[in-house]
Parts: structure tokens; C-alpha cells; sequence
């Protein structure tokens, strides 16, 4: 039986298919080795023209990156123990320009359930210049912020953007208020359901049926955005299983194909295995339909080129090698659940996804490893750090907060 595995195994991995050589090459920059936020991003901190880094409370100043400074207290979590003390409160950052100045202010998520609270941005001191034990002046914008995905985006196109989670059992849309940083008006678009719940997976948004207005989609379907919404009544639903079972992270609608609409792509569960994209069709009643392509399952001889790994708690969608087709980057969250998960102790690996178009219509996505010692954690962002017209790579997770610049 012993040879028998073997033989089948040895197949297997034959019968992979050549990946093409890619000339995108990245150069993993260690900003940390400290467990201190689940997410990272990137935002012109200090307003000199530069980007800067921020994974926490801590933030990397651009465009060398060797000098962090803190604007709140600064934590370093243990990867593992019991309960939740094995997490980061650290959960996503997002830059944003709330108040009327040029300097950006940063939103923090946290667990799921814990308050979304606003750092104000000082302004010509740019938050804390040293490490001390001090926070910058923030406000709580919203509390009880649910679903493991939640973003900031500008699904009603305001002039502010809005925090899209969940909250009491509803998909909502928090908006700032008049007052800037004072509490923001919750906005619920759908009604109350127990599986919108604290700990769900699989959240995002994009224009599906091509009016222009982005839509919600979640793991169990997608929500209509009204034209000319009165900000009260609930979106349609369009129920269609993206993830049947227990929910990825970030999802998103994009033209994957080239045919003219969006497309929907999504890890099938964020602390198991799973990657697909679903081509937007058409059913016999003209309406709005999916076909399944699958990406990677939890074997690998389901993969083209023999790619699997677990745990895609963070997606981002950018266009990595600049051909104009946008990508997927996304990787193992390592140690999710204090290594509970399957394929727990598996190398923490990161990679990007290339999507090529082929000339029969099909789509294919090329598998690079960029690197197999950090992984993800709940948020990655994709941006041109350094200026140079390449898209660049920011995680923060358990194994620590990197930078991984395109040469």
C-alpha cells in the first residue's frame, strides 16, 4: 500500500503542468518580527509626497522604510493561547481623509465585535514621532463591527467613504457623520438574518448587474443597490452560493474574462481550503446567473500546477505584472485559529495569481510563489510604494508585517 501511495503521488506530480516564467521578482523587506495587527496599508502619513506604512499602532515612515513611530500604545501579541489571547485587537487599518486637512486620518477594526475607532491625524507632527506610551486624540465612529472582512469603501459614491460590515445580524453601511469623528450614521441594507452574524466570512462590493452602482456581495449571494436609495429600504437579494459552506475574506467583482461584466472571485473558507471565480452568465429568464471555475481545493492534482494551501483569510485584487488585466494575491493565514485549522502547520505562504485570457474565452491563473515565511492576515493591500509604476505588496499577520517590493 506504501508503494502503491507513493506511485500515485509521484503521478501526480508529473503530470503538473510548467509554470511560465514570470519577470515579476519581489524583495521581501522584514518591517517587523513581532506579532502586532492581523492588517496593513499604505497612506501618505506625513503629507511629503511619500508613502508611508502603517500595520497597528505603529507606522513606517517612506520612502526608506527603516524608521517606525507609534501613535497609540504599542502591543506585541502572542501567536497562540487560550480564548482570544492569542489575537491581535489589531485587526484592519485604513487610511482615510476624514477631516479637512491634508494629512490622512486611520481607522482601526479590531476583532470581531469590538468598536471601529478613528486616530486623528495631528497634522505637522504627524502622530507620535517616538514609541512612548501615548495615544493621539481618536474617537469611536462605530461600534460592534462584524463580519471577518469589513472594509472601507465608497459603496454609495459620497464624498466620505463608508465602513461596509456587519452589525446586529444586518449588512450595513457606517457613514460619517457631519461632525467628521463623532459617531457615524448606520445605515442597514438588508434586513436582520442570524447568519449575518459576528464571525462570518466573505464580504465585498462591485457593480454586478452594470449600472454603474456597486452592489454587496457576501458568501451566500449578492444585495442590489437601489437607484436613487432613500436609505432605508432593504436591497434586493440575489441568493447564489459563492461559498457554501464557511465563507472566505475580501470578494470581488471583476471582469475576469474580458467580456464585458464583472465577474465575482472568493475564497470558499477562510480556515479551510478553497479559491474560485465565478463567471457571470445568463439564465433561460435573462437574468443574472453564475458558472463555478475552481482554482485551487484541498488537493493539489485539483490544481493545474499542483498549487494548494489553506487558510485565504486575506485577498487583494491589483494588477501585479502592469498588463492591464487586474491579478489575485492572497496566501495562508497563519495560525488562524492558534493552529486548529487544516494545513495549519504548512509553510505561510504568499502568492500572486496571474490572470491570463485565452483566446477560446477561458481564463487560467498562473500561480507564483513570492514568498513561504509570512503569509497573511486578515487584510493585504497592493501599492506602488516606492513611485516606480510597479505594484508592491504589504501583509501583517503572525509571522510579522512585511513589505514586498517589485524589482
Amino acid at each position: 500500500m506504501r508503494l502503491l501511495l507513493t506511485y500515485i503521488t509521484l503521478s501526480a506530480s508529473l503530470q503538473a503542468a510548467e509554470l511560465p516564467p514570470t519577470s515579476v521578482i519581489f524583495t521581501k523587506i522584514t518591517l517587523s518580527n513581532k506579532y502586532v495587527s492581523e492588517g496593513a496599508s499604505a497612506a501618505d502619513i506625513d503629507a511629503d509626497g511619500h508613502t508611508d506604512l502603517i500595520a497597528g499602532h505603529l507606522w513606517w515612515k517612506g520612502p526608506q522604510f527603516d524608521q517606525s513611530y507609534s501613535y497609540a500604545p504599542i502591543k506585541d501579541f502572542p501567536i497562540e493561547g487560550p480564548g482570544l489571547e492569542g489575537y491581535s485587537t489589531n485587526f484592519f487599518c485604513f487610511p482615510t481623509h476624514i477631516t479637512k486637512d491634508q494629512w490622512p486620518e486611520v481607522l482601526h477594526v479590531g476583532l470581531p465585535g469590538s468598536n471601529a475607532k478613528l486616530y486623528i491625524n495631528p497634522g505637522r507632527a504627524p502622530f507620535s514621532h517616538s514609541n512612548e506610551d501615548k495615544t493621539c486624540r481618536h474617537e469611536t465612529v462605530q461600534s460592534h463591527v462584524c463580519n471577518e472582512s469589513p472594509q472601507l469603501q465608497n459603496v454609495l459614491k459620497a464624498e466620505k467613504p463608508q465602513l461596509l460590515s456587519y452589525h446586529q445580524n444586518s449588512i450595513s453601511l457606517a457613514t460619517p457623520s457631519a461632525h467628521q469623528s463623532s459617531d457615524w450614521n448606520i445605515l442597514k441594507i438588508s434586513p436582520s438574518h442570524n447568519r449575518l452574524a459576528k464571525y462570518s466570512h466573505g464580504l465585498g462590493c462591485g457593480d454586478i448587474n452594470g449600472d454603474s452602482l456597486p452592489d454587496i456581495l457576501e458568501k451566500s449571494g449578492w444585495w442590489e443597490q437601489p437607484k436613487n436609495w432613500d436609505k432605508k429600504t432593504p436591497w434586493t437579494f440575489h441568493p447564489y452560493p459563492f461559498a457554501p459552506g464557511k465563507g472566505g475574506s475580501q470578494m470581488y467583482a471583476y471582469d475576469i474574462d474580458g467580456d464585458g461584466d464583472n465577474d465575482v472571485i472568493t475564497a470558499l473558507d477562510a480556515h479551510g481550503y478553497g479559491l474560485s471565480w465565478y463567471e457571470q452568465t445568463r439564465n433561460q429568464q435573462d437574468q443574472i446567473d453564475f458558472k463555478a471555475h475552481t482554482i485551487m481545493t484541498d488537493q493539489a492534482s485539483d490544481n493545474p500546477f499542483s498549487v494548494c494551501f489553506s487558510q485565504l483569510h486575506a485577498m487583494g485584487c491589483a494588477d501585479i505584472d502592469g498588463d492591464g488585466i487586474k491579478d489575485i494575491v492572497t496566501g495562508k493565514c497563519y495560525f488562524a485559529h492558534n493552529g486548529k485549522d487544516p494545513g495549519a502547520h504548512d509553510p505561510a505562504v504568499l502568492y500572486w495569481f496571474r490572470t491570463t485570457r485565452n483566446p477560446d474565452g477561458s481564463v487560467l491563473f498562473l500561480p507564483y510563489l513570492i514568498d513561504s515565511n509570512s503569509g497573511v492576515g486578515r487584510q493585504i493591500t497592493c501599492a506602488d510604494v516606492n513611485a516606480d509604476g510597479k505594484m508592491d505588496i504589504i501583509t501583517s499577520s503572525k509571522k510579522g508585517v512585511f513589505l514586498f517590493i517589485q524589482n
